[in-house]
């Protein structure tokens, strides 16, 4: 019989919250150049220590490329240094853009229902 290890139960994992963004540009972005354009902006402003207690990570299957929206997972004492950090990006490739802080919500089901227009097969119940 195999032993699978249990999961944490969610009172014990940490806690992560969820900024929604959405890149302002000349030309469209691509999702790879995006990824090195922050992380290569974290590391300069905040240097490796920090970058890493952020435990940040842009989600990749949430990034829409048409309208350039997307959702970053960090840790909820961490967001304030993330902001600043996304703030500084002005060049992404050799495109000019911005990125625009939406809105920061503490779990993923809201980010896709009220921010990234996602709908759910539940909400045409009766």
């Amino acid at each position: 019989m195999e032993d699978k290890p249990k999961t944490l139960p969610a009172s014990l994992r940490p806690k992560k919250r969820y900024i929604i963004f959405q890149v302002i540009s000349e030309k469209p972005i691509d999702y790879i150049e995006l990824v090195g354009a922050i992380w290569r902006t974290f590391l300069d402003f905040l240097g490796e220590m920090k970058t890493s207690e952020m435990n940040f990570w842009l989600i990749k299957n949430l990034y829409d490329q048409k309208n350039q929206r997307g959702v970053i997972r960090c840790s909820p004492d961490q967001v304030e240094y993330a902001r600043a950090a996304l703030a500084l990006i002005d060049q992404i490739g050799e495109t000019k853009a911005i990125i625009k802080i939406n809105t920061v919500t503490g779990t993923i089901r809201s980010a896709k229902k009220k921010y990234l227009g996602f709908t759910d097969l539940t909400d045409f119940e009766k």
